[in-house]
């Protein structure tokens, strides 16, 4: 691979004042960053009039929900969790390659050049699925840790009280043999086993812990122990899910974990809004780190997770978007942009908010981080050639008064007009290289009838369950939990 010159940039990196420099790139690293770099040799893009920015990482997220974009309106956590069988079921190979190169294809060209992919693979854990989503992301050129989702009890089956309030008839529809943790764990392995497209890993994933006998946490625990990778695991999402914990276990889930003995440097806690002091206390004490989604948490209707209280912890934070189904746009710079401003809503002092700064390195190194991606997330000799240019000419900068502070607070992703990845430019000039839109498009809208039809039965189950569940949930007696998450009830 010849070397690659980025010539004449406005360098944005975190830490660092903004200044103008050559960033000169072989073999995927970052060799020089300088002003005026000698190297006749090497490809130039010409940044003079852009701004360069480390790669976006994205440090949750679904690829399977890509499909459903659009489908979620007022749905809280309850509601789309009913729904998550038919998102990502009935789906053959293509279909989950398509998926996934969609939700690719949104990030990149917003400027997210690595993620967490929290991928549905139930119920078989079927290799040739993890395959297809592999390959999708190796095709576009994005960087991926990718982490199967399992649980051995349904989510109905999992709240105490909620199966006996259904009818009759959808309790025997929705009653079977249990998944098997012991089965599971054996799959896992299998995959794990299976060779990956270089710049993807495999991390695991036990979807939610109330979801999951205690054998098949620990399980998952130990396959990532053995194989040195994450455990993702989605934490107090939702004050519903924090009460079914002290109900399930006496204990908050973080406090279960604990007890489980699988918190530690390789936990990463996605969501975690309705942890108290002690929790967050736990979680820093094990050097955890936490996957903070603030669109989707706005959009569910979930909470606002207590961010300060972690970074005054010094806890481990990336940003992320989570599924198209909760957020639709996999934008992280609305990630960015809403968690610095969510910070300001509790009524604490300015000094407690969070600078568009800090928004920015969470973005950046801090989703790296999350990753386990130890050379990414900044602009440096040694570090992998991960950048975003944007248009300084975009209205979003005019006036450039402040480049960080303009990319939390103005810009959304139109301004970026191209975006390497590990060296390689997959986005020149604001199309993608690595990804035919109008191929995928085309590929997408023949496949949806097909998938549509095959999932036409799982969908009238869950609009059947949906209003029982959440009526389930919302008439419920709310226990005192001796925090809150809410702003408040705001006016009808």
């Amino acid at each position: 691979m010849s070397a690659l010159l980025v010539r004449g940039g406005l360098v944005c990196t975190a830490g660092e004042a903004p200044r103008r420099a050559d960033i000169l790139i072989a073999h995927g690293r970052i060799l020089r960053v300088a002003p005026d770099i000698d190297a006749p040799e090497a490809q130039v893009i010409d940044a003079s009039d852009r701004i360069v920015m480390p790669g976006l990482v994205n440090s949750h997220t679904h690829g399977h929900a890509n499909l459903a974009k659009g489908a979620a309106d007022r749905w809280t956590l309850e509601a789309s969790l009913t729904n998550g069988p038919w998102m990502g079921g009935a789906r053959d190979e293509e279909t989950v390659y398509l998926s996934t190169l969609l939700g690719a294809a949104d990030m990149l060209s917003k400027g997210c050049t690595a993620c967490f992919d929290l991928v549905y693979l139930l119920p078989g854990l079927e290799p040739a699925h993890l395959a297809a989503v592999a390959r999708a992301y190796a095709d576009a050129g994005m960087r991926a840790v990718l982490a199967p989702m399992v649980a051995d009890r349904s989510f109905v089956e999992s709240i105490p009280g909620l199966m006996q309030a259904l009818p009759a008839d959808l309790q025997a529809e929705l009653t079977g043999p249990p998944p098997q943790a012991e089965d599971m764990l054996a799959r896992l392995k299998a995959l794990f086993a299976e060779p990956l497209p270089g710049g993807i890993s495999c991390a695991v994933a036990p979807t939610i812990p109330h979801q999951c006998s205690d054998r098949l946490i620990t399980g998952c625990a130990e396959l990532a122990a053995g194989h040195d990778i994450p455990l993702h695991m989605h934490i107090a999402e939702s004050r519903f899910q924090a009460e079914v914990a002290r109900q399930v276990y006496g204990v908050s889930p973080i406090a279960y974990l604990d007890d489980l003995g699988v918190l530690g440097p390789s936990f990463v806690a996605a969501h975690a809004i309705w942890l108290d002091g002690d929790d967050l206390d736990r979680l820093a004490g094990a050097g955890a780190a936490v996957a903070h989604i603030p669109a989707s948490n706005f959009r569910l209707g979930t909470g606002i997770a207590p961010l300060g209280q972690m970074l005054d912890r010094e806890m481990r934070v990336g940003l992320a978007t989570d599924g198209a189904n909760s957020s639709d746009a996999l934008n992280m710079f609305e990630a960015m942009r809403l968690a610095s401003d969510a910070s300001r809503v509790w009524g604490t002092p300015r000094a407690d908010w969070l600078s568009c700064a800090e928004a920015f390195r969470l973005g950046t190194e801090g989703g790296a981080d999350v990753l386990g991606l130890t050379n990414a997330g900044r602009i440096a000799a040694g570090e992998d050639a991960d950048l975003v240019l944007l248009d300084l000419g975009s209205v979003n900068f005019l006036p450039l008064t402040d480049p960080v502070a303009q990319l939390v607070t103005a810009e959304n992703g139109a301004s970026v007009t191209d975006v390497i990845a590990a060296g390689r430019v997959v986005m020149r000039e604001g199309r993608l290289t690595t990804i035919d839109m109008a191929d995928l498009r085309a590929r997408i809208e023949d496949k949806l009838p097909a998938w549509h039809a095959a999932t036409a039965e799982a969908r009238a189950l869950s609009a059947r369950m949906e209003p029982l569940i959440v009526a389930h949930v919302e008439g419920r007696d709310q226990p005192d939990l001796g925090f809150t998450r809410m702003v408040g009830e705001g006016p009808r």
